[in-house]
């Protein structure tokens, strides 16, 4: 853990003033005519020249003020990341958190900073478009330093158990993937998809979200919202890849001081999360259960049943040819 707050705090007025930067960016960019790529196939998953303006100049920013650290970004993919272990501090960026949001004009997105020491969170900074003099806000914290909007003071949302009235975040794919426990029982809350993982967080962590579910989330979607919620007096509960039950989020690496991971490493980092106070996150987390889908367990299971061909015999010595039959099977293979 690191011992220098007066570090920590350091690199969080360093990160709200680049988040302020980003924002500035981006709300330049905002229902402007911009360059567009598309990072698969299908069209689904672009990125703008506002993203890459933006992760450029984070990159500036941090390269300048702390030479020493790491960066990880979404848009730099393959850029100087090696097999090596990380430095102790990293930089986790998404510059442009909700882009198919930013494209068609709505302005729901967010652009996240977060800092890691250690593999645990260190300090954040979220930038979110926002009805204000300055046209956005920023949500920034560090450890063991409370979580703020602006300068002024946040917290989650308070209560011991879901308000039917109040909003809640949820993946698109819930309803069809997930279901909450019976043993929760009554309306469960008011549920909301903005489409930028970032943004919800911030929302838990201001209040407006009693709590948020997120199926998948990457270390830069989530970093710096997760820690925002962590100090606005709430809890993030996590699960990782072979761990069969949720647990509060502390080290995104437990081991990492036994074997710091590579850049590389790092950027295949995924665990769901469940946002909340701290009655909330737990409640939730522990009674989300996995839709039966008797369609897709049928064709499971009829997979693993299907007899599979025989192994095909050795000729026998001295034969003249071999049956067709002993031939292996193409669609096997």
């Amino acid at each position: 853990m690191l011992e220098n707050d007066q570090l920590a705090q350091e690199i969080e007025q360093a990160a709200v003033e680049m988040a302020r930067g980003a924002g500035a960016i981006l709300s330049g960019c905002f229902r402007q005519q911009i360059s567009i790529e598309y990072k698969d196939k299908n069209q689904l998953d672009p990125v703008t020249s506002a993203d890459k303006d933006t992760q450029k100049y984070l990159e500036d920013q941090i390269t300048q003020r702390f030479p020493d650290h790491a960066i990880l970004g979404e848009e730099t993919s393959g850029k100087a990341e090696t097999d090596d272990p990380s430095p102790d501090f990293l930089w986790v960026l998404d510059p442009l958190d909700g882009t198919t949001n930013f494209l068609n004009g709505l302005p729901v997105y967010a652009s996240s900073i977060g800092v890691l020491y250690r593999g645990r969170p260190l300090a954040g900074a979220v930038y979110l478009p926002w009805p204000s003099p300055t046209g956005g806000m920023v949500l920034h914290c560090h450890r063991g330093g409370g979580c703020f909007a602006d300068g002024e003071p946040v917290s989650v949302f308070k209560t011991e158990k879901p308000v039917g009235n109040r909003l809640v975040g949820l993946p698109g794919h819930f309803l069809h993937t997930t279901k909450f426990d019976r043993s929760l029982k009554g309306n469960l809350g008011e549920p909301r998809t903005t489409g930028s993982i970032a943004y919800e967080l911030a929302m838990t962590a201001i209040g407006s979200m009693q709590y948020a579910v997120f199926g998948a989330p990457r270390m830069w979607d989530m970093l710096g919202g997760a820690i925002a919620v962590q100090e606005a007096n709430g809890t993030v509960m996590t699960r990782f890849k072979g761990e069969k039950e949720w647990h509060p989020l502390d080290s995104l690496v437990p081991n990492w001081d036994e074997k710091p991971p590579s850049l590389k490493e790092l950027r295949k980092w995924v665990a769901p999360l469940v946002a909340g106070n701290q009655h909330l996150a737990p409640l939730i987390a522990h009674n989300l259960r996995p839709r039966f889908h008797p369609v897709a367990k049928l064709k499971h299971w009829s997979r693993k049943l299907k007899p599979t061909a025989s192994k095909p015999q050795a000729p026998i010595k001295g034969s003249e040819h071999t049956s067709s039959d002993t031939r292996p099977d193409k669609s096997k293979l």
